[in-house]
């Protein structure tokens, strides 16, 4: 194999892997579990995980479907109830490779009384999840 060839190859190699870092820079993967969230939203990451914990312990997914659903965060409110703040977020979820069948959704609402996190509401379109 002459020089040429070798430098060739190694320009070649080191290519695929600047293509490839960079390309694993824009991956989908949310930093806190598994939801989406639009990239102004005021929900903490604390709440987020939480709400992720909740999907993952609540709801009645099989472990592989867990991990193959899309969860998207697309309308996150907050408010205001007895002093503490209650985070609203309505998540669409859908199997991507099935478009078949319609996105389930799920309503979260998580009240944060200073630090203390609690679940005070879920419920489900497709799926069984226990409050």
């Amino acid at each position: 194999m002459t020089m040429e060839t070798r430098i060739g190859r190694v320009r070649l190699v080191v290519a695929l892997v600047s293509t490839l870092l960079t390309l694993s820079a824009f991956t989908a993967t949310p930093p806190m579990g598994g939801i989406l969230f639009a990239a102004g939203s005021r929900v903490p990451p604390s709440v987020r995980a939480f709400a992720w914990h909740v999907i993952e312990t609540r709801c009645d997914f099989q472990s592989h479907e867990l991990q193959q659903r899309s969860y998207w965060a697309y309308d996150t409110r907050t408010r205001m109830v007895d002093g503490a703040i209650v985070y609203s977020m309505r998540i669409l979820s859908e199997l991507s490779w099935k478009k078949t069948e319609p996105p389930m959704t799920l309503d979260i609402a998580v009240a944060d009384d200073g630090g203390r996190l609690r679940l005070t509401g879920l419920t489900s379109s497709f799926i069984r999840c226990s409050p």
